[in-house]
C-alpha cells in the first residue's frame, strides 16, 4: 500500500491496511483503539510487537503500517526512513497525568522536565 505518497488517508484506506501495533495494555495500543472507534474490528492487526523500534523496523521492512508516538519517530521522519501519514477524521492525541507528592520540592530539573512535556 502506498501511503507514503498519499496527502491524508480515510478510513477505507485505514481497513485496507496491514497494521503493526503495540501490545494490549500500552498507552499506544490504547490511544489507537480510542483513535480507530467505529472501525476497529474491520482493522487487520496482523503483528502485536511490544517495542516501539521492533514496529519501526518492521514497518521499515514492508511488513505494514504502524501507530507509534511522533517523538519516537523524529530522527526517522528527518532521515526519511519513515514517513507520518495524515489522517484528519482520526484523534490519535495521547493524554498524560502528572503525579507529584503534594509537598514535592520541584527543581529546576524537574520543572524543565514537566514544561519539555506538557510541551510534547
Amino acid at each position: 500500500m502506498a501511503f507514503a505518497k498519499k496527502k491524508q488517508l480515510r478510513d477505507a484506506d485505514l481497513k485496507e491496511a496491514s497494521w503493526i501495533v503495540r501490545e494490549r495494555g500500552s498507552g499506544t495500543r490504547q490511544a489507537f483503539e480510542h483513535a480507530m472507534h467505529g472501525i476497529l474490528p474491520e482493522l487487520r492487526l496482523e503483528l502485536e510487537l511490544q517495542h516501539t523500534e521492533g514496529i519501526k523496523s518492521a514497518v521499515k521492512a514492508g511488513l505494514g503500517v504502524g501507530c507509534v508516538s511522533r517523538i519516537a519517530l523524529e530522527d526517522a521522519f528527518r532521515h526519511k526512513s519513515l514517513v507520518p501519514c495524515h489522517v484528519p477524521q482520526r484523534d490519535f492525541r495521547r493524554y498524560f497525568s502528572f503525579v507529584l507528592r503534594k509537598q514535592k520540592f520541584k527543581s529546576a530539573g524537574l520543572e524543565s522536565w514537566l514544561a519539555l512535556c506538557r510541551s510534547a
